[in-house]
């Protein structure tokens, strides 16, 4: 159990004490309160330290509660050393902090600076509450003719259908005692990220470095991605991406990492005349993934995938979605698969076969070191 390195709650930044006021306690809906409620025992507060000096504050969620050991996922941030993108500080002590009563060490089990992700554990005998994680489903179609009704919603889901607009919200806890809960809503988006890493999705909702490693959860108060911090808007890695990063250390202990070499969006997501030159010329689909941006040197830019081509099919599997592609992608690194991709310019959908690229040393995403 951590007993030392107290901070008294007057010493924490300028920023922290205003969005004490601006969101934690902006008025907010019985919709949004009973969901932060539904998901905040699974949120705590994280505090890394070099010596008795604190380097960074992040939030995390417990994913995992068996034979009182707990399992938190957060952010790298936490444990970077400041003078590199890529590397853990040197004798680094965490500390997760449950209540204002209950802060213990953590152990870093996993980290992951591609994916700017760390996984730690503690060792804990009272029982934690555990997030419900839901896998996004983020397909839409965009067939005219089937005019959206209302998406019900329903708890305890599995999957969770995200499509722009619905309503999101992030979650964290102050970094000083006694660590209470943040509370941003927002809305999910259809722009992308600004950042190397492309399976971002992106929410209005607005937060703080606190918020760093936090979740973002839906109406029903699942999880569905991983906060990280921008000053204009919340960029989010999916939790199932999270999930499928996590569920391959537990097996063998070392990561695998499709690396994209594109920049992809849904099909619904192109703008307008696009989707309306699409429709004429190839009537028949509604569904797919659009190519936003291709990486110079990647095995898409190697075979000719193009900007606005629409990949269709990967390996013999029809492409619903951004999402399901990724994790079709996962379980194929360092294979040849086919894709079939459709280019508005040609009458013809076209056939290639790619290899799909693995994130290694040299191609990690670069993450900004927020301070």
């Amino acid at each position: 159990m951590f007993l030392g390195r107290k901070r008294k709650a007057t010493d924490c930044p300028q920023w922290e004490r205003d969005l004490e006021i601006d969101v934690m306690f902006y008025p907010l809906d019985i919709d949004t309160k009973m969901a932060a409620l539904e998901a905040s025992a699974s949120v705590v507060s994280i505090t890394s330290y070099l010596g008795e000096n604190e380097l960074s504050h992040s939030s995390g969620i417990i994913i995992e509660y068996n034979d009182n050991c707990g399992i938190i996922l957060t952010s790298a941030n936490i444990v970077k050393c400041h003078n590199s993108q890529d590397s853990i500080a040197d004798e680094i002590t965490v500390v997760v902090h449950l209540s204002e009563h209950t802060s213990i060490d953590a152990n870093i089990i996993a980290c992951d600076f591609h994916y700017n992700l760390a996984a730690l554990k503690i060792l804990c005998d009272t029982p934690l509450k555990v997030a419900s994680l839901a896998l996004l489903d983020d397909s839409s179609t965009i067939d005219p003719s089937c005019l959206r009704t209302p998406f019900q919603l329903r708890p305890h889901l599995k999957s969770y259908n995200l499509i722009p607009g619905n309503a999101v919200i992030a979650l964290a806890r102050t970094s000083a005692k006694p660590f209470k809960l943040m509370v941003a809503p927002g809305q999910f988006c259809l722009n992308v990220c600004g950042y190397d890493c492309k399976e971002l999705l992106k929410a209005t909702c607005k937060i703080s470095e606190c918020n760093i490693g936090g979740p973002i959860i839906n109406i029903n108060g699942d999880v569905i991605g991983i906060c990280f911090y921008d000053q204009m808007y919340t960029p989010f890695l999916p939790v199932k991406i999270a999930s499928l990063w996590w569920d391959h250390f537990k097996k063998y202990r070392e990561p695998r990492r499709p690396w994209l070499g594109m920049g992809v969006t849904n099909l619904y997501a192109a703008n307008l005349s696009f989707l309306e030159n699409f429709i004429k010329k190839f009537p028949n689909i509604f569904k797919g993934v659009i190519v936003k941006e291709v990486l110079q040197g990647s095995s898409a830019d190697s075979v000719g995938i193009r900007q606005d081509d629409v990949i269709v099919q990967f390996d013999g599997k029809t492409v619903q979605s951004f999402l399901e592609l990724f994790e079709s992608m996962w379980s194929k690194v360092g294979e040849h698969v086919e894709l079939v991709v459709i280019r508005t310019g040609n009458d013809d959908p076209l056939l290639l076969k790619m290899k799909v690229d693995e994130a290694t040393a040299d191609r990690l995403y670069s993450w900004p070191l927020w301070r």
